[in-house]
């Protein structure tokens, strides 16, 4: 029945009875189409999709198997950061090393480019001198 004739048929029944009796008569009636009411059969299937308590507990463990597990790649992951801080400190020491030995180098090579100036000025002026007649 629709909502419509449902106004229809209280108003009938107010112009025929009281207004109580009215009232109680249309309670007597269903608010919608027998059709579109809901059984218990229904709804106890529709709910037997929903998660039960053993479900949630089911859940529940397996969350605790994932935390445990995620405890310890977290304890890994720290053993790891330890060791990686270890071996940045001796990169650290490795790269200073490397500085102090290329500045060492340099002075090195510096150190040898002024004797090879050095004997290189030397032989071309006892050339020199020798070619002048200054020395012989």
């Amino acid at each position: 029945m629709s909502e419509e004739d449902r106004s229809r048929l209280y108003a009938w029944f107010r112009e025929q009875l009281d207004e109580r009796r009215a009232e109680y008569l249309m309670s007597c009636l269903a608010p919608a189409p027998l059709s579109d009411l809901v059984t218990k059969g229904f709804l106890t299937g529709e709910l037997a999709r929903f998660a039960t308590k053993d479900d949630l507990a089911a859940v529940d463990e397996k969350v605790s198997a994932v935390d445990e597990k995620v405890s310890a790649v977290n304890e890994k992951v720290s053993v790891l950061d330890t060791r990686v801080t270890g071996l940045d400190r001796k990169v650290d020491a490795l790269v200073a090393q490397r500085a102090e030995d290329r500045a060492e180098d340099r002075a090195t090579s510096r150190v040898r480019h002024y004797w090879l100036a050095g004997i290189g000025l030397t032989a071309v002026v006892s050339i020199w001198l020798d070619t002048a007649g200054v020395i012989g």
